[in-house]
């Protein structure tokens, strides 16, 4: 069992439930099904989406920023269309993130 936080430690658990609780919410606002979680005082997100093949896209976002996404591709898909997601999903997080310059993919860095 997990002893609750108390000062400073309780203030930054508190910041970081409201934040993760929002951006819980814009996902669900988004079309995923998302919930906060809490495991031993850390806050993570577990968010998804169906798709008409029966496979979710899966995400997982934790307090410290990290966000993981992934999806099931068709083990036949030409490695064309693999890499043209792949790198649609590259195009679109890099062009959100703050102060860095949207990249065509494909292009250097």
């Amino acid at each position: 069992m997990t002893t609750p936080a108390t000062g400073p430690r309780a203030e930054i658990e508190a910041e970081a439930d409201q934040r993760m609780g929002a951006v819980a919410a814009e996902l669900q606002a988004a079309g995923l099904a998302a919930r906060v979680n809490q495991t031993q005082g850390v806050f993570d997100i577990t968010a998804s989406v169906g798709q008409p093949s029966g496979k979710s896209i899966d995400v997982i976002v934790d307090e410290d920023g990290y966000v993981q996404v992934s999806y099931w591709n068709a083990p036949g898909a030409a490695p064309a269309q693999v890499v043209a997601v792949i790198a649609a999903v590259v195009a679109a997080i890099t062009a959100a993130l703050p102060g860095q310059p949207a990249r065509a993919p494909g292009s250097p860095r």
